[in-house]
């Protein structure tokens, strides 16, 4: 039987999924952009970044790496594994102990290496860790509404980084199809989220605000703790 889920756990579960989905695709990017910036165009990393509407600055590729792990601005690989734990801590009886030992883990390599030289072998480390904890979400699939909230999130965030980073509605399909299977699974009244828009900006606010939708108190099949009601009466 599934564990009581608050709304505010439900979002800390659905943050998750996207801090850390955003963090093993950033790192794979990191790893292309290393190749770009070396030997086709050193300022590949600027513009790739800039369709994400941040702004970095490096000197070479391995200066460009370190942007990308620890740069100041949100989609730095530091800051999304730091808020994926925080939000991990947040709802630790709801997580396997195995993924969150992994993520505790990856934060703590993270920052001792802080004062080293960033490698693309060394990103792929953290790749293969973060597809451990992803494999665990994808593997027991269907077991909690928990789980499933992680792989909402995970879904969202593919679809947003892959249209703001190659545009084109036909790459972003198969993400949409998933993210609506498991919406509907969370929330038996949701209804599928359609793109009849090829205008960036609209089709993302669209997907960004299927959470609202699946956790709507009205509709929603969450059992939710009774606290929960009295501190918003």
């Amino acid at each position: 039987m599934d564990t009581a889920i608050t709304l505010n756990a439900a979002r800390r579960l659905y943050w998750k999924g996207r801090y850390l989905q955003r963090a093993q695709s950033m790192l794979k990017e990191l790893v292309i952009g290393y190749d770009n910036v070396i030997d086709r165009d050193h300022d590949y990393g600027r513009y790739h970044y800039a369709k994400l509407d941040i702004e970095i600055d490096y000197g070479d590729a391995h200066d460009f790496l370190r942007q990308g792990v620890y740069g100041n601005h949100g989609s730095s690989i530091a800051s999304m594994i730091y808020m994926a734990r925080e939000n991990a801590i947040e709802i630790r009886n709801l997580l396997d102990e195995r993924e969150f030992a992994r993520l505790n883990l990856i934060h703590n390599r993270i920052v001792s290496a802080q004062a080293k030289v960033i490698t693309p072998s060394m990103l792929e480390d953290f790749i293969d860790d973060l597809s451990f904890i992803l494999g665990i979400f994808s593997s027991e699939l269907g077991r909690t509404k928990a789980y499933n909230f992680v792989r909402l999130g995970q879904y969202v965030e593919r679809f947003d980084l892959i249209l703001r980073l190659y545009g084109g509605f036909d790459y972003v399909n198969s993400e949409l199809d998933a993210m609506n299977t498991i919406a509907k699974r969370l929330n038996h009244h949701y209804q599928f989220s359609k793109i009849f828009t090829s205008d960036l900006h609209k089709a993302l606010a669209i997907v960004n605000g299927v959470i609202d939708r699946v956790i709507e108190e009205k509709v929603c099949i969450l059992e939710v703790y009774e606290k929960e009601f009295q501190t918003q009466g």
